[in-house]
């Protein structure tokens, strides 16, 4: 499914992200380490799942810099975003694809 929405005066076309997709992001977010009893624990790095889950769903943006030149759609583009966009575009992304609060505290 897509979805062409606007927030905060920008066009951003936002696609449903896959089941494969978004098991590879989650994939991708987490580290394996030893816990205290020996097992393998995940590690999951909520910021990377964020970049990794909004690439995979964000097919387009008209954001331009303060030069006017587009935004590259890459995670530096996204980390050089306004903090507010940022979490707009994230809070939209999860709407989107379905993700709870609750499913992300399980991560």
């Amino acid at each position: 499914m897509r979805e062409e929405i606007e927030i905060q005066g920008h066009k951003v076309v936002f696609k449903t992200l896959t089941w494969g997709a978004k098991q590879e992001a989650l994939r991708e977010a987490t580290e394996w380490r030893r816990g205290n009893s020996g097992e393998l624990e995940p590690d999951v790095d909520p910021w990377r799942l964020n970049d990794l889950m909004l690439l995979g769903s964000v097919e387009e943006w008209d954001l331009v810099d303060e030069s006017g030149e587009p935004v590259p759609l890459t995670i530096e583009g996204l980390h050089g975003l306004e903090p507010r966009l940022a979490e707009e575009l994230i809070a939209e992304m999860l709407d989107l694809n379905g993700v709870t609060g609750a499913e992300r505290k399980k991560s």
